[in-house]
């Protein structure tokens, strides 16, 4: 269960939550006798010195933040070359485990929590970079904790990664500065907090898309999301709070609580029941008190929970990728050739990818080799204009799986051999584009995309040289 991983002090527990890079434990801290999550970096990255002291540094700067919807920060350390954090330990699960379940009332008081943690941390000068439904957790009381400050940096400081023109955050979540890798303040993460108020009130994100570039341009592009017509009264919040430009947006997070007193103040949709069930929640939180809460190991909501790092999603969006920046949408192909088998009854063409459920890769050995090639050169027409959907995403539905299944069926096959090397022509160009505006990780993403479809593009092989020398300093 702990893979035997041991730190002096604690006793491993069981494991309660892993990402890629790192593994988070239920423990016991045997000094205070007490249950922490103990968040133990991932081996590879620990043999980074950079990562490690990265590590050290974003867990110094989480103990510093001391408020009651913040996670509290016990301990950080290494050991025998195993870096680890101990922190408190949430039993109550996340927002995104009981998001359909919420009143409005209970929406807002959770928002009304994280606004208030995040406004004292940008006030001592951090911003958390990755609000979303997974980083919020709940102590017994019923009290919102705003989680995981692991990307969390200072908001002066210029690092490497800023430089470099990372976009760092959850896609979904993301603001349209940390979309375009440009220097973001406290006024980011109320972006953030926006498009998760947004999705608990509608029922769904506030932009859907094939994939994450797709989703982080929306982000920058697109108008901000209108809830349905029964929440409109609510929608000042969204405009506030999603407003694309960071000055037209509520100042910090106590700016954003005024407002949301005030409109439930004045607006006769807050009916009495509402008020009612607001006041009520809130007089539990003080009766009960916020002081965290140990509880039990097999609380359903601790198996699901994660305390990793999201990870880094680098998004291109440069002058010189001008097809990423086309606002009209081509009539996506039709529906995935996995599911037109046998045939002889071909469904009608949707209007959206639906990679949600991608049919197998497996499932194309029984398309026809005229089909397969028709349908690439479909999807690598589509994703010019769209950001490079269904060139390489989703699995077993894209261009380069279907020119390569072509291939399997006919090894040589012009046709399918060209549509390769022009998805990763394609890819190149991005890529190309993307390093030469300093844009590193994207510029990564990209040529990796572009090396599935040809491994050997020279292009690609010469711009991921270029990155290494880049990466090792040079």
């Amino acid at each position: 269960m702990t893979e035997n991983v041991k730190v002096t002090g604690y006793k491993l527990l069981q494991k309660i939550g892993e990402g890629g890079m790192a593994t988070v434990y239920l423990a016991m801290q045997e000094s205070l006798d007490r249950e922490v999550a103990l968040k133990i970096m991932a081996p590879t990255l620990a043999a980074n010195e950079t990562f490690r002291e990265q590590f050290l540094k974003e867990g110094r700067i989480a103990a510093k933040l001391t408020h009651p919807h913040l996670m509290t920060v016990h301990d950080i350390g290494s050991e025998n070359g195993v870096y680890y954090l101990a922190s408190e330990y949430l039993p109550a699960g996340t927002l995104r485990d009981r998001m359909a379940r919420l009143s409005v009332a209970d929406v807002l008081e959770i928002v009304r929590d994280v606004a208030s943690g995040l406004a004292y941390a940008h006030d001592i000068g951090f911003v958390h970079r990755d609000v979303k439904p997974g980083n919020i957790m709940f102590r017994s009381n019923g009290s919102a904790v705003l989680a995981d400050f692991g990307i969390a940096k200072a908001i002066k400081s210029v690092s490497a990664a800023t430089m470099a023109g990372n976009a760092i955050g959850t896609p979904d979540y993301m603001s349209p500065e940390q979309a375009q890798a440009t220097p973001v303040d406290g006024r980011s993460d109320l972006y953030s907090l926006g498009a998760v108020l947004f999705e608990c009130l509608a029922g769904n994100k506030p932009y859907q898309a094939g994939d994450a570039y797709a989703v982080a341009l929306m982000h920058v592009t697109e108008p901000v999301p209108k809830l349905p017509e029964k929440l409109a009264w609510l929608q000042p919040l969204i405009e506030g709070l999603m407003a694309k430009s960071p000055d037209q947006r509520y100042p910090g997070g106590q700016a954003f609580i005024a407002a949301l007193d005030k409109l439930l103040a004045e607006n006769p949709q807050m009916d009495s029941a509402i008020r009612e069930q607001r006041s009520s929640r809130r007089r539990g939180v003080a009766v009960k008190g916020s002081k965290p809460a140990s509880g039990t190991a097999g609380a359903e909501g601790a198996r699901k929970w994660i305390f990793a790092v999201a990870g880094v999603l680098a998004v291109i969006l440069v002058g010189g990728l001008s097809w990423w920046l086309l606002r009209g949408k081509a009539m996506v192909p039709a529906q995935p050739l996995a599911n037109r088998v046998p045939a002889q009854a071909a469904p009608a063409p949707v209007q959206e990818p639906s990679p949600e459920v991608p049919p197998a890769v497996d499932a194309l050995v029984q398309v026809d080799l005229a089909t397969l090639l028709s349908r690439g050169n479909e999807y690598f027409e589509y994703g010019q204009k769209n950001g490079g959907e269904k060139m390489s995403f989703p699995p077993g539905d894209n261009a380069i799986d279907l020119f390569n299944a072509a291939l399997k069926r006919d090894p040589g096959n012009a046709q399918a051999t060209q549509g390769l090397r022009k998805i990763a022509d394609f890819y190149a160009s991005g890529a190309q584009a993307a390093l030469k505006n300093g844009l590193y990780t994207g510029a990564d993403v990209l040529v990796e995309s572009g090396l599935r479809a040809d491994p050997k593009n020279a292009a690609l092989l010469q711009i991921k040289a270029q990155l290494a020398k880049a990466e090792a300093g040079g």
